[in-house]
Order: structure tokens, then sequence, then C-alpha cells
């Protein structure tokens, strides 16, 4: 007997990358608390927007299929920011920051590869912009390391 594998649809997707979109943006507003490097607050600024232009794109899709996007959850969002300022009071320096960033960015990368992977993809634009979730996360990856 054939396995039986169940996709996601382009809606679980979406809400894939506006989860995502949202950890990231969350994570550089809690890095940016503590590092004083102006090269690297510039990097994570820059990073923040396209984070913001990703999570708005896929809102703006789930809209437009009648369905309202769904942002991670409080206690994930809480325990994300409790885990990173701790890493972050410890050693705020540029290279632990960078470090933490490249970390995030690669279990992003990982999450989002297995979604798009099992995700019944129609629509060109909603795969559009789960690649661009994935170069994003591999741009932010390959700039972080600049600061190791």
């Amino acid at each position: 007997m054939g396995e039986v594998i169940n996709m996601l649809s382009e809606t679980q997707l979406l809400n894939h990358i506006y989860q995502t979109a949202e950890m990231g943006q969350d994570g550089i507003r809690t890095v940016l608390k503590y590092t004083q490097e102006p090269r690297l607050v510039n990097a994570l600024n820059s990073q923040l927007e396209e984070y913001q232009r990703l999570q708005n794109s896929a809102g703006a899709m789930l809209h437009a299929r009648g369905e309202p996007p769904k942002g991670i959850g409080a206690v994930a969002r809480l325990s994300s920011e409790a885990m990173t300022a701790v890493k972050s009071l410890t050693d705020p320096s540029a290279s632990n920051i960078a470090e933490m960033m490249i970390q995030g960015s690669t279990m992003g990368v990982s999450k989002s590869l297995r979604t798009l992977r099992d995700c019944d993809l129609k629509d060109d634009g909603v795969r559009d912009l789960a690649n661009r979730l994935l170069e994003t996360q591999e741009a932010n990856i390959e700039e972080m390391k600049r600061f190791l």
C-alpha cells in the first residue's frame, strides 16, 4: 500500500511565511536592544524591513483569499525573546549576535524548505513569495557571517 501524504494548502504556506517573517522581526528587534555596532545595526534594520515586506505580502495574499493571517503565539514570542535576551546579556558582542541570527535564520530555512516541499503549490505568486522568503533568509545568513 502506498503512503498517504497530506499536502499543505497554499493558505498554510502563506501563514508559515507570515509567521516566519514575524518571528524574524521579533528576533531582530530583540537583538537590536543589545548591539551598539553601527554596521550590524544597519544590517539588522535592512533585514527587519525585508521581513516586514514579506509579512505584509503574505498578509495581503491571505486577506485576498478571505483568510485572516495567523501570527505567532504569545508563548512562542516570549520564549524566544527571553532566550535571546539571556544570550545577548551574557555576550553582547557583534559576533555573538550575528551567530544567534545565523542560527535563527538556519532554522527558518530548514522549516521553510520542509513546508514548501509539503505544499501543493498552484499559485505562482505564493511560490514566488515562498522563494523570496528563502532567498531572504539565505542572504541574511551570508550577511551575518561578516560579523563573526
